[in-house]
């Protein structure tokens, strides 16, 4: 049997037994959802429906239906991550320029790195390394060395 008269809402069984709702009716086309598996479907306008009889139903009929999601919620960021630990270890692990360490800073942690003077950062690092005992050294190109004083 077609139904041109559906409406949205109401259930119908499909020529197979399979219990749908009519959720959305267009130009031409019928968006059908299941009542057993929550399935959406697209259906030509004059797709034969009978009206349900859960009976007549081939499948049984799940008590919630699916139904459409509302806002989804945005999980709140996550504190950006500290500097210092990867600062401290390029500084310790040599043979970085200052410019290297700005890039490599930039690439890990792009996201701690917005709104930051990263070149200050740096140089504050080196600053608390002296004070714990480290010493700072520059070679000839420019490379930054920390060795620990013994």
């Amino acid at each position: 049997m077609t139904t041109p008269g559906a409406t949205i809402g109401r259930t119908y069984l499909t020529s197979s037994g399979l219990p749908v709702r009519v959720a959305q009716l267009g130009n031409g086309f019928i968006a059908l959802q299941s009542l057993a598996s929550d399935n959406r479907f697209v259906a030509p306008a004059n797709y034969p429906l009978e009206p349900m009889k859960l009976k007549n139903s081939a499948f049984a009929v799940k008590p919630n239906p699916y139904q459409p999601r509302g806002l989804r919620s945005r999980k709140e960021p996550s504190p950006p991550k500290p500097l210092a630990p990867l600062i401290d270890a390029m500084l310790l692990a040599g043979g970085h320029t200052m410019r290297g360490i700005l890039r490599e800073l930039r690439r890990k942690a792009s996201a701690a790195c917005r709104g930051k003077d990263l070149q200050a950062n740096v140089r504050a690092r080196l600053y608390w390394l002296r004070r714990k005992g480290y010493r700072v050294d520059v070679d000839g190109q420019a490379r930054l060395k920390v060795a620990q004083i013994a």
